[in-house]
């Protein structure tokens, strides 16, 4: 239970009118949180998805975190993070994210039952300079799948009667209860916690690493930085923070790009940087490849 006296503390920091209504609801919330089991299993593709209470999150950057950043590394540019600001508050309702990232597996299930159109690079995968084949297609179960547009992630989540995680739900996830931290394991960029360029520590494949290579989070949620970047509900826009809704934000109501989150195994020499919680990248919601996977969240039934 300190995860929820934590978020309601950070509410009433924040929102001192309610400092009296949030001790007041404190018992009934607790009671609301421990209805909700805490790991539930899909029926219909076999993932653990995890709760995630209702409260209110910080999400975004603060301008001291990020010119930090930038003052220890020269090749970053001065507006690098700037979509990331400001930081601030949004209040959300629980909900359920799964453990890891979609699986190879679980993506064959679906095509299997569905008849769905493969992704790309599901059977031929382009050589791209190691001397072992990039680990897609039905026959490398326990990776995460790759080349899904934002189309295909969709068709995906509706099978499995699922969704898509927000964008501020994906960071409030990710960040596993941490405030103002980078990572979903602290602080420091780690390559014994995450799967990015290159090869060294605990980072020992080339391409993506089988889901669950590494320490889970403290919501005990999987590859949340580094191996795939993951598709997200919102439309993109480089301001939202400035304009961002505080209850259940969704993005913007139109746009050019879809939200991606958390990195990938191929992130150029900046990819320390793209693995942290706040880091906000985006490309067209057709795209399809190597580095894109996702995986779904789902709203607690009443």
């Amino acid at each position: 239970m300190n995860l929820k006296y934590n978020t309601v503390c950070q509410w009433t920091m924040n929102r001192p009118i309610f400092v009296l209504l949030s001790v007041y609801f404190l018992l009934p919330i607790n009671i609301a949180f421990t209805e909700l089991p805490l790991v539930i299993v899909n029926e219909t593709d076999g993932s653990e998805m995890v709760l995630i209470p209702s409260g209110t999150y910080w999400i975004g950057s603060t301008l001291i975190q990020t010119a930090a950043l930038i003052d220890k590394d020269e090749r970053l540019p001065r507006n690098f993070f700037q979509t990331e600001h400001p930081q601030h508050s949004v209040s959300l309702s629980s909900f359920y994210i799964d453990r890891y990232p979609v699986s190879n597996a679980q993506y064959a299930a679906f095509l299997a039952a569905t008849g769905y159109t493969p992704p790309k690079y599901w059977t031929d995968t382009p050589q791209i300079g190691a001397k072992e084949p990039f680990p897609a297609g039905a026959k490398h179960t326990t990776h995460p799948v790759v080349g899904v547009s934002y189309a295909d992630a969709l068709m995906y989540c509706k099978w499995a009667r699922k969704r898509l995680p927000t964008e501020a739900e994906w960071e409030t996830a990710a960040r596993g209860g941490l405030v103002n931290q980078n990572y979903p394991w602290g602080n420091e960029a780690s390559r014994n916690h995450a799967n990015t360029v290159g090869i060294w520590g605990k980072d020992q494949w080339h391409w993506t690493s089988p889901i669950g290579s590494f320490p889970p989070n403290e919501y005990g949620l999987y590859d949340m930085a580094g191996n795939v970047f993951e598709w997200c509900a919102d439309w993109y826009a480089p301001d939202y923070y400035q304009n961002s809704q505080y209850q259940n934000p969704r993005g913007p109501k139109t746009g050019q790009t879809r939200v991606l989150r958390g990195g990938s195994w191929s992130n150029n020499l900046l990819g320390i940087y793209q693995m942290r919680c706040a880091y906000r990248f985006h490309t067209r919601p057709e795209t399809r490849n190597l580095t894109i996977g996702f995986r779904c969240a789902a709203t607690p039934s009443p």
